[in-house]
Parts: structure tokens; C-alpha cells; sequence
């Protein structure tokens, strides 16, 4: 972890999320937003669950690209209400479009959390 510049990171907007797919074991990706914090890298996604979140919860182990940093961490749904709201509100801090769909009702209000961690570098 110590050789992770997350400053640097936190720089960028968008993440490139690779999972494997839990039908075909096939890599698949997704460009999505990203909060970091606390050594761990926090995502979103809605609360019927996208399809990434669903490979994820079948196959945890994933590779995160930031910018041109390469980071492989296990992604872990967050079940506890506290700590999904504490993911939440991460996004809405960080984005004003989270935080605008927030006030309209129609965003992170029941999004499901997911924290990567341990991040280790990807040679």
C-alpha cells in the first residue's frame, strides 16, 4: 500500500473496473466513478445491481485502472446500512452530479457500496 500514490489518483474522475464475468470467466470492464479513502478504493452501483457488481460478487478478485496505475484488490459488497451510507456519501462529497441527484431523490440514496481492498500495484 505504501507504494500507491493515492493523491495522484484521486487526481482522475473515472476508474476502468475489470471483473471476471460469472458466466463465461471472460474479463469485462467497465468505466465508472470511484471514491478512495483510508487506503481502500469505494465504487457504487444501483441498487438492482449492474452487471459488474454482479460479476463482482461471483468472482471478487478485480483489477481497478486509474489514469496509468494498475491496482488488483478484492471487491466486497457492503451489507451494513451504516457503512453503505458512509460509501454514499463519499460520492456525493466528491461528485456534483451524485450530490445533484441526491437532492432530486433519483441517486445514492439506496446505490449498493462496494469497497476494494487490500490494493496492492499491478506490475
Amino acid at each position: 500500500m505504501n507504494d500507491i500514490d493515492f493523491a495522484a489518483l484521486d487526481r482522475h474522475w473515472n476508474c476502468r473496473l475489470s471483473v471476471r464475468g460469472r458466466k463465461t470467466g471472460k474479463e469485462r470492464s467497465v468505466t465508472i466513478w470511484f471514491a478512495l479513502g483510508d487506503g481502500k478504493l469505494f465504487l457504487t452501483g444501483d441498487a438492482k445491481g449492474p452487471q459488474w457488481l454482479r460479476n463482482a460478487r461471483a468472482n471478487p478478485n478485480v483489477i481497478v485502472k486509474i489514469g496509468s496505475t494498475r491496482l488488483r484488490g478484492r471487491a466486497r459488497v457492503v451489507e451494513d446500512p451504516v457503512e453503505a451510507e458512509s460509501v454514499r456519501q463519499r460520492f456525493v462529497r466528491r461528485y456534483l452530479m451524485a450530490r445533484l441527484a441526491r437532492m432530486i431523490g433519483s441517486g445514492y440514496i439506496d446505490s449498493t457500496a462496494v469497497v476494494i481492498d487490500p490494493l496492492e500495484p499491478v506490475a
